[in-house]
């Protein structure tokens, strides 16, 4: 195992290491270690060597092949040198036979017997094999370890063998070799222990570099697993050049980080000790880049013959890889890149010219990867023209993010020539929409428009295309909009392309513009798309107009769903439909109509099954987020939204939905500040979405409300009432209004109040959705219980109450009837406040928002005093007064030390106390322990 960080670690290993101790302390023994070069053999041996269950052993250790001028039996002598002391100290016992080592150890001969007089070569060889065990065995219970064995002389490889076949009682031998071909150590007889070491696998280097920094990050483990294949050596060398702490350690870092010179200096060794032929093959395997067969390595190294001892001897060097089945690969992605580094640049590019000719003629041509080996031959016809042809199928295949990436490289790279400059930039505008677009291709196809010379129809073109993804991901409308509006005037009489434009303008949500500005250039697409035979045209604007009518609940727009293609046969216009349902989806959810939205997602997601979109994928997946968290499946909806940000531009627009759901999410679970952070992110991305910005107003508004910071609230909800009333669609502030209403009554602003309610209720009439009619009746209720009528209040919240669950939406739900139950219980209804306590304190705790269902228990205390009580004999559901006073200090952040230190007693002691009150209290951490949840407690 390899040393990282700050302290040496030894892990991974231990079952190995456990069976050599016990084959090392039961002489007479022999152990052999196989395994490829740098999978940590010899560390292995150290640690062996260093075991504390050894330490009444001498051990004799060296390794072979460490010497610059080899002699007869040099690891042995070199065994022997480390322990001259020991040697020494019993050399009185030695038998005159070992006189002969004089000669191969001059620096024992002060005590050596003298060398034996007129003895032959042959003889003298024999003694000195004799010499050499008598001192092994002479000296105590001894183990003997060698490391890499392969590599020994012929005479010390004998000795071994002797040792196998004739064991010495107090002797134990463990050696180390290379895995197969035919520098293999000829196998020893009465091997006791026969051990074979992999490479470290993904597990085993997370592990590892847990063990060594205290916490890895998984993707940095994986990543530094995938470069160096689980080469315990290179893994050692890489990591140290990334750095020494867990901070440093970052897959970012490793991505970027160069060959460490000690990976070179190795690699260029082992290169330096193979023959030519299998030199050429692992450049041809390093240059390849992938898996190949030996054809494929003869023809890239330029030696198209008899290539199979070449890539033996590779292979045993380690430089290979033997996938099996005929395919090779370089011994890991650090290998490959060490070789290719080391290779003179003429040579390579020659490489690179035959790796590419050799592909194209392949039956099914990797376009892509021949694209690649043409530009790095530097020839740039031939990449240009593959580079064409790998986007061509990755198109035609659905691989639209593939074909992206491939365009921008090319766009980006400098000698691209200026014929094909305009025809893949017009290319990357097309595909973009479909594609999830990053922040980095919208630079480029700005700049492209900004300098390069363009025809103006290519120029209409891109600005339409972006113009589409800057409204419909990054949330610029009205940079958008200008993009389209200049690209129409260089459009010319391509009307389809224009109309395209226009109707991305043409949904309700988009802009700040109100709904009928929305509708107008609605209208102007149909009129320019007059005469047009585009089905996928017709099919975008059929789209947009339905999705339209539904955004602002036409309640006649259901029938018309009716008549949309279950099953086009055009695949453009099958991704239209496909959007449609999506865009319905997302409609009715934020009407209220979960059930039917999840019934949309789900004939959208049929319709793009087979045809990957990552983009409407994208949407489909933002409103099903929104979706589980109305309905109240919290239990995965954060890991979910996490997932999600992960997989979409931190900066598109895309990542709104995740980041408002999130924001709701830690909303219910009582964490302000993380709900506000994700409140406030979403907000920033979503300018190019309506609905979602003034969600994002509500939750921000209720944490400042939750805070009672009301004057904060009032503010934020005056914003994002101001943006629905300019948009003029009210359906969109059904979560903002309770919050809206509740801060304001809060301030003593009846009468602004009222206005606004009967405004919203204006804005909401005769529209089809259920969500903003709960949301009115809640907000009547709270205004009725503000004049004092708290039974009618409690009618009305009950029947928001019972409204919000027919959606379903359980959090709203169980706020309106624990808001009943406060006026029920305020009237003398104590039945009735007691069983809307109950409904709500069930829904809450159903959810996980502890807090809430607590807040609920209490009230249920105080209306029904027989309630079975919680909690610990003697204090029952109270705490007790040491549980309450470092509950107290917890709520204030200090840590279990600080409050120690406070009240005079050990850490541990006041972990036992939080944990007993969060018990009684019946809350899921210290992080949601608040002041306000203390507040009413004697």
């Amino acid at each position: 195992m390899p040393t990282i960080g700050t302290a040496s670690v030894f892990v991974a290993r231990d079952t190995e290491l456990a069976e050599l101790v016990r084959v090392a302390s039961r002489p007479p023994s022999v152990a052999v270690v196989e395994g490829e070069p740098g999978v940590g053999r010899s560390r292995l041996l150290e640690e062996l060597a260093a075991h504390p269950a050894l330490a009444s052993r001498v051990v004799w250790s060296a390794r072979c092949g460490s010497f610059s001028r080899p002699s007869r039996l040099a690891p042995l002598v070199d065994a022997l040198l480390g322990k001259s002391a020991v040697a020494a100290a019993h050399a009185a016992g030695f038998s005159p036979v070992t006189g002969v080592l004089r000669r191969l150890v001059p620096e024992w001969s002060p005590w050596l017997p003298p060398f034996p007089e007129n003895a032959d070569a042959e003889t003298v060889r024999q003694q000195e094999f004799r010499a050499v065990r008598e001192v092994l065995t002479g000296c105590g219970p001894s183990v003997l370890v060698l490391d890499d064995v392969h590599c020994a002389d012929d005479d010390t490889g004998e000795f071994l063998r002797g040792l196998a076949a004739s064991p010495a009682a107090a002797l134990s031998v463990v050696v180390s070799a290379a895995a197969g071909g035919p520098r293999r150590f000829p196998p020893l007889r009465e091997t006791a222990a026969h051990l074979s070491l992999a490479a470290f696998t993904a597990v085993q280097v997370r592990t590892l570099l847990d063990a060594s920094f205290g916490r890895c990050a998984p993707d940095f483990a994986e990543a530094a697993h995938r470069r160096t294949s689980g080469i315990a050596v290179d893994l050692t060398a890489l990591v140290q050049s990334v750095g020494d702490t867990a901070e440093a350690l970052s897959a970012d870092r490793l991505a970027s980080a160069t060959v460490p010179p000690i990976v070179r200096s190795r690699v260029s060794g082992l290169m330096a000790a193979i023959g030519p032929a299998a030199q050429d093959a692992v450049r041809a395997a390093a240059v390849l880049g992938s898996p190949a067969g030996e054809a494929d390595l003869g023809a890239v190294a330029g030696t198209p013959g008899e290539v199979s001892g070449a890539i033996t001897e590779a292979v045993e060097a380690g430089l290979l890889r033997d996938l099996g089945r005929g395919r090779y690969a370089s011994g890991s992605p650090l290998i490959a890149e060490a070789v290719y580094a080391l290779l003179p640049g003429p040579r390579r590019c020659a490489m690179h010219g035959r790796a590419a000719a050799r592909l194209a003629g392949d039956a099914e041509p990797f376009a892509s990867l021949i694209a690649r080996h043409a530009r790095l031959a530097g020839d740039i016809a031939a990449w240009t023209q593959w580079t064409g042809v790998a986007v061509d199928n990755a198109i035609e295949d659905g691989r639209t993010e593939e074909a992206g990436r491939l365009l921008e490289t090319a766009l980006r790279d400098a000698d691209l020539p200026r014929n094909a400059r305009e025809s893949f930039a017009v290319r990357l505008g097309r595909e973009l929409p479909r594609s999830i677009a990053h922040a980095g291709t919208v630079r480029l196809l700005r700049e492209i428009l900004r300098e390069w010379p363009l025809s103006k129809a290519a120029r209409g073109e891109i600005r339409v295309h972006l113009g589409q993804v800057l409204i419909n991901q990054v949330g610029k409308v009205e940079a958008g909009r200008l993009e389209i509006e200049l690209g129409a005037a260089d459009l010319g009489r391509r009307q389809a392309l224009l109309a395209r434009g226009l109707v991305t303008l043409a949904l309700p949500h988009i802009g700040t513009v109100p709904v009928e500005e929305n509708l107008r250039w609605l209208d102007e697409a149909e009129q320019v798309s007059k005469g047009e035979h585009d089905a996928g045209l017709l099919a975008a604007i059929a789209a947009n107009r339905l999705s339209a009518r539904m955004q602002v609940a036409d309640p006649e727009a259901w029938q018309d769903i009716a008549d949309l293609p279950r099953a086009p046969e055009s695949a453009e216009v099958c991704r239209q439909v496909a959007r449609t349902y999506i865009n319905l989806a997302d409609a009715v959810a934020w009407n209220g109509h979960y059930p039917v939205a999840r019934a949309y997602l789900k004939t959208a997601r049929r319709l793009i099954r087979d045809d990957h979109q990552p983009y409407l994928d994208a949407l489909a997946d933002g409103t099903e987020l929104r979706l589980d968290l109305a309905m109240g499946e919290w239990a995965s909806v954060a890991e979910k939204a996490r997932a999600m940000l992960t997989r979409v531009d931190k900066d598109s627009s895309l990542a709104a939905e995740p980041l408002l759901v999130l924001g709701w999410y830690e909303y219910g679970q009582h964490r302000p500040t993380a709900a506000l952070r994700s409140f406030d992110a979403a907000f920033a991305l979503s300018a190019g979405s309506v609905p979602v910005q003034a969600s994002a107003y509500a939750g921000r508004v209720a944490v400042h409300q939750a805070g009672k910071d009301l004057q904060a609230a009032r503010r934020l909800a005056e914003f994002g009432l101001e943006t629905v009333r300019r948009k003029n669609n009210w359906l969109w502030a059904a979560e903002l209004m309770p919050f809206a209403v509740r801060t304001m009554l809060g301030l003593g602003q009846h009468v602004e109040a009222r206005e606004l309610l009967a405004e919203y209720r204006q804005g909401i009439d005769g529209k089809d959705a259920p969500v903003a009619n709960a949301s009115a009746l809640l907000c009547r209720g709270m205004l009725t219980q503000a004049r004092g009528e708290t039974l009618a209040a409690g009618d009305l919240l009950l029947g928001a109450a019972q409204a919000y669950s027919a959606l379903p939406l359980p959090y709203f739900a169980a706020y309106a009837d624990e808001l009943a139950a406060g006026c029920f219980s305020e009237a003398g209804a104590r039945e009735r406040a007691v069983a809307s306590f109950t409904t709500a304190e069930t829904t809450y705790a159903s959810l996980g928002a502890a807090v809430d269902a607590l807040r609920c228990r209490r009230s249920l205390r105080r209306c029904d005093p027989e309630m079975p009580r919680r909690g610990r004999k003697g204090y029952g559901e109270a705490l007790s007064p040491r549980e309450l006073e470092v509950a107290r200090l917890a709520a204030q952040n200090l840590t279990n030390r600080e409050i120690g230190e406070r009240l005079f007693l050990s850490p541990r002691t006041v972990e036992i106390h939080v944990g007993r009150a969060l018990r009684k209290l019946g809350l899921p951490s210290r992080t949601v322990l608040t002041a306000d949840l203390l507040s009413d407690i004697p």
